[in-house]
């Protein structure tokens, strides 16, 4: 016969055991001891189940005294840190007023009024940034947890939760109810950070979640960086950058306080990108409008210099697939060559027939020393071909594994970059132009 499927019955009175040990030492609100066995019962509040747990022990405290195995003084001590119901029943025993002691966790603050408080507080926090799907966040003071654990782990309650998940829980609730906002766990348009100090005074801040928008750009002039450079002394090191030109074109229309942009890789500041465009995603960041017509977007980010097209919404995913293949993308880049000497279309053809499927050693280049580390990169080389524009320049197309520094390719780099043109075709050789033709989507 099969293990049984029936579970262990309920020990009312050891968790009456535990209400009335517990309320021995602590004096606690409803909310607060209603947490301590939150999940006993479905349907109910904090507040409605620890009015119930008092109103449990007070029949049992009534049944000891009235048998004699308490004394006034017992009921006394337990109704100070109970309160109601226990205050009505000294009363109706002893004709005399018991005024119940500050809750320990949270002072006597919480109530169905302070939560209600808290929802009006998001709720004007939500509408001033136009937010209807969101979610609520909680941090509460230092002393505040350290009070709520003590407490957890000295009675050893296995079945509470905390009083930060009965807050998310409950002003979530009256935000949807009272306001008609809908919580959205799986996209919502911001988080509502309800914080509480040690008096649980509370402070609301939202954190809006960013629009972001997948798309490819082209780069058809030089000396454009990706983000603002500016230079040691604080000059601008170049004239524009194309996160500047996405944030002049976006920021109004989307209220929006800046705008980021996240790419597959980066070229160099001096080349262009042709051909099919980079792979990019737009992040504008805490937008007060957050509808847009893909159509618009990119009439309004239309531009000769800079083009940028959008094609869909992203997510945070598609970021993090930008940055973790990039190295992957293979890509087609197109360089103009000088050499002081005359190159010739046999040298040329070595240099094709020598590049076919060749792995390229590199340091870190010296030109970017200053900012990254000096590690040693592994890049191949599938196709070379080239042009002869004159007797000492050439124009060659390059196939290659994303990440290749492709300048280097061309001039040695000091030795750190092997092999390369220089090397073979034996001179001195200067990429003077460069550009980006194919990016693998």
């Amino acid at each position: 016969m099969g293990e049984s499927s029936i579970s262990t019955p309920l020990d009312f009175n050891k968790i009456v055991k535990d209400v009335e040990k517990t309320l021995s030492k602590y004096p606690l609100c409803d909310h607060c001891l209603g947490r301590l066995f939150a999940k006993y019962g479905v349907g109910l509040s904090n507040r409605e189940r620890g009015f119930s747990l008092k109103t449990m022990l007070g029949f049992k405290l009534h049944d000891d005294y009235s048998s004699k195995r308490i004394g006034e003084d017992r009921l006394y001590a337990l109704a100070e840190n109970s309160g109601e119901p226990l205050t009505r029943m000294l009363q109706k025993l002893f004709t005399q007023n018991v005024s119940p002691r500050k809750c320990f966790i949270c002072g006597g603050r919480i109530s169905d009024e302070w939560l209600d408080s808290l929802a009006e507080a998001v709720y004007e926090k939500l509408r001033e940034a136009s937010v209807t799907r969101f979610v609520i966040g909680v941090r509460l003071s230092r002393k505040l947890r350290e009070k709520e654990l003590s407490l957890i782990a000295e009675a050893g309650f296995t079945r509470a939760e905390s009083l930060k998940n009965e807050v998310k829980r409950e002003v979530g609730k009256r935000v949807m109810i009272k306001y008609g906002l809908m919580p959205d766990f799986e996209k919502p348009e911001a988080t509502a950070i309800v914080k509480l100090d040690e008096d649980l005074n509370h402070k609301v801040e939202l954190v809006i979640t960013p629009v972001l928008l997948k798309g490819v750009y082209n780069k058809r002039g030089r000396n454009i960086s990706h983000v603002p450079w500016f230079t040691k002394q604080g000059g601008r090191k170049y004239p524009l950058s194309i996160q500047e030109y996405l944030e002049s074109r976006l920021t109004i229309p989307f209220k929006a306080k800046k705008v980021k942009i996240h790419a597959a890789g980066r070229e160099d500041v001096d080349a262009r990108t042709l051909g099919p465009g980079r792979p990019l995603v737009i992040e504008i960041v805490e937008p007060l409008v957050r509808s847009y017509d893909i159509g618009n977007i990119n009439e309004l980010i239309r531009s000769d210099l800079v083009e940028v097209r959008v094609s869909e919404p992203a997510s945070r995913r598609d970021i993090e697939l930008l940055k973790q293949t990039s190295r992957e993308r293979r890509k087609v880049y197109r360089l103009l060559v000088i050499s002081p000497t005359p190159v010739s279309e046999t040298q040329l053809n070595e240099l094709e027939a020598f590049f076919r499927n060749v792995s390229i050693q590199q340091r870190t280049p010296i030109r970017i020393l200053a900012r990254k580390k000096d590690v040693l990169r592994v890049r191949k080389v599938y196709e070379v071909r080239t042009r002869l524009v004159t007797s000492t320049s050439f124009e060659a197309l390059v196939y290659c594994d994303g990440g290749l520094y492709v300048k280097e390719l061309v001039h040695c780099d000091q030795g750190r970059t092997n092999p390369c043109f220089a090397s073979i075709l034996n001179t001195e050789l200067k990429p003077v132009e460069l550009d980006v033709l194919y990016i693998e989507h």
